[in-house]
């Protein structure tokens, strides 16, 4: 299946779309935050989450659906780039990561100190703080636990077969949360765009999950040796499901592909290449606080 090409004329859309996401992002934060937060953005490694936002915010316009489009955005934003830096935090063997997160969560009010600051993880978790509507933040925070009680069993999984329900379940979740932050600015509630979310999240889950299988194994982070009919059977399961979605809404095709290959490309690309700030806490000894 041929990925999409990004003529340079696509591609600087695409960067002013995301600078300008980040400008309203960034708007109501105090000046002390805005330069960490800029260059979390702006980090290779979460180039793919911070993407994530303009594909749903076209989602919404395929279902036709009235909505505040700056109060999505924003939320989404801090929403996808927390999940990339905790994502990469217990990945990077911080399993600890998410209990202090959704402990840091319980205190819904935002706390933007010094130690804020010299954490990655804690920055962001602040900044998703003050993006969520009073209305869903208790929701949020029950599905959160749900989503880190799934991250933790999936690394027990003892074949593919477990594991790729353990992932599934992980996209679900993980989309069923956006869902829920992005409803306060939705003009009515509208099941068929959640389920349609949970589904894709899950299939999205299943192409991070065959990216990074041979890393993931290298790195001890898999309770099964994955040979190469594992392969097959995820790759199978993915193109079953993608299939099925792409039927049930063929004008969403062109933008799913445009997802697998930024995906995919993301995972190449090189480091940054300019300086960048140090968060203290990232650069410490693995059991340093990182919530």
């Amino acid at each position: 299946m041929a990925l999409s090409y990004h003529s340079p004329l696509q591609n600087n859309r695409v960067i002013s779309n995301l600078f300008d996401l980040y400008f309203q992002v960034v708007d109501d934060l105090p000046d002390n935050v805005r330069g960490a937060y800029h260059y979390l953005t702006d980090d290779p490694r979460y180039r793919h989450f911070v993407r994530i936002p303009d594909r749903i915010i076209k989602c919404i316009d395929y279902f036709g659906i009235a909505f505040d489009r700056t109060t999505a955005k924003t939320a989404l934003h801090a929403y996808y780039l927390f999940i990339g830096v905790v994502d990469d935090a217990i990945d990077s063997g911080k399993i600890d990561a998410g209990r202090l997160i959704l402990e840091n969560l319980s205190k819904p009010t935002p706390q933007f100190d010094e130690a804020t600051r010299n954490s990655s993880v804690r920055l962001i978790t602040e900044i998703l703080k003050s993006k969520v509507s009073d209305q869903v933040y208790p929701l949020m925070i029950d599905k959160l636990r749900e989503l880190y009680d799934d991250v933790i069993s999936e690394r027990h999984a003892t074949s593919i077969g477990s594991y790729i329900e353990h992932r599934k379940s992980v996209g679900s979740l993980t989309a069923e949360v956006s869902y829920l932050l992005i409803r306060p600015a939705l003009s009515a509630d509208h099941p068929p765009l959640l389920r349609f979310m949970k589904q894709v999240g899950a299939i999205g889950c299943l192409i991070d999950s065959l990216i990074d299988l041979g890393n993931d194994r290298r790195l001890g982070l898999l309770g099964f040796e994955a040979r190469m009919s594992d392969y097959t059977k995820l790759i199978i399961c993915i193109l079953d499901a993608g299939l099925r979605v792409s039927l049930r809404h063929p004008g969403l095709g062109g933008l799913f592909l445009r997802a697998i290959a930024d995906n995919v490309r993301d995972r190449f690309r090189p480091e940054r290449e300019h300086p960048q700030p140090s968060f203290v806490s990232d650069r410490k000894d693995k059991a340093a606080s990182v919530a």
